[in-house]
């Protein structure tokens, strides 16, 4: 039964994509059927603007390298979707001239630039509903990864969680849940509808960064945080929610319609269990001051900016199995199972 929902869920996935791009399948298990059993070796092989699909495995796919234009994807990072396990990379290091690339539904450690030796240029990588367990990391060569969107990602990690690094720009990060601190971004980056989570008694959420747009984040804390930490960095929030759940009250933010230590009204999100992430529905109830309360009048948090925020980190426009039924449980050798296979396509 498990290998017919993966052998039909592949069909599937090909026939939506492959109009106008190669899919590549990679699947490190044995007898899969993949094109690839190893993920760099599929990258190698790829032309630029190919597709390559992930499938789930319990052993990592490990490091790679891309240096082309690539969309990399996966089934999405939420292991209780995928029969307890996702596609799991290591560090993804971009070089050359892979301008334009995207990473979505894996789990991953680091995102970062190497040196690019051929035509360099890592603009516009675009990196969609991902679980992230470390950082994601520009280049340290100015212009040379300006333009990248981060959005609807799970990070897990409790230090930095995006440096764009100095002489970057125009970065977008947004609609992510994170646990970390951004650094080095500047004026012409933006900074919206995230949550950030805390879970220690002070945090820095900002070091070196010059007067990014800040607007409609929600500001989380679990222990006795008492001021939204800022290193080294001017910045002017709008729209912000700040609450602690532990009770301390938070030093209230510099900038204009900030809602100070003030409960967003999550539909479910009990003091006891803030960081099981999967477990928990952070969309506003009804009631809640978040709600078309951003600059922008949309929701502040994860689900505004008119972005469907996906908490299982599946892909947009990629269909998933809803149900399968064998109507002929018993089959003589030979014969032929006759199978009812439902799929929906996440818009």
């Amino acid at each position: 039964m498990k290998t017919l929902k993966l052998t039909i869920l592949c069909t599937l996935m090909s026939g939506l994509l492959s109009f106008s791009q190669t899919v590549h399948t990679v699947d490190n298990r044995d007898q899969s059927g993949a094109q690839f059993t190893e993920l760099q070796t599929a990258v190698d092989a790829a032309n630029a603007g190919d597709i390559i699909q992930v499938h789930p495995s319990s052993d990592s796919y490990g490091n790679i390298t891309v240096g082309k234009m690539l969309t990399i994807m996966g089934l999405g990072h939420n292991p209780a979707n995928t029969n307890g396990v996702v596609a799991t990379l290591g560090n993804i290091t971009f070089i050359n001239n892979s301008a334009g690339s995207e990473i979505k539904g894996v789990e991953l450690h680091r995102i970062s630039c190497g040196n690019s030796t051929t035509s360099p240029n890592q603009n516009n990588i675009h990196i969609i509903n991902n679980r992230i367990n470390n950082t994601i990391t520009g280049s340290s060569t100015d212009d040379l990864s300006n333009g990248w969107i981060i959005e609807g990602n799970y990070f897990t990690y409790n230090s930095t969680n995006i440096n764009p690094q100095s002489g970057t720009n125009d970065w977008q990060v947004k609609n992510n849940f994170l646990r970390g601190s951004l650094y080095n971004l500047n004026n012409t980056s933006i900074v919206t509808n995230n949550i950030f989570l805390s879970t220690a008694n002070s945090q820095t959420f900002f070091g070196s960064c010059t007067s990014p747009l800040v607007n409609n984040n929600i500001f989380l804390a679990t222990g006795t945080l008492t001021e939204i930490g800022l290193s080294s960095s001017t910045i002017t929030f709008v729209s912000n929610i700040t609450y602690s759940y532990y009770g301390a009250t938070i030093a209230p933010l510099s900038g204009s319609n900030n809602l100070d230590n003030t409960n967003p009204m999550f539909e479910n999100v009990p003091f006891g269990s803030v960081t099981e992430f999967y477990n928990n529905d952070f969309n506003l109830s009804n009631g809640s001051p978040g709600i078309n309360t951003g600059s922008d009048g949309t929701d502040i948090g994860l689900f505004g900016n008119n972005f469907v925020f996906d908490p299982n980190g599946r892909p947009n426009l990629t269909p998933y199995p809803e149900s399968i039924t064998i109507t002929n449980s018993v089959v003589a050798p030979g014969q032929t199972l006759n199978v009812d296979f439902i799929a929906i396509q996440k818009q």
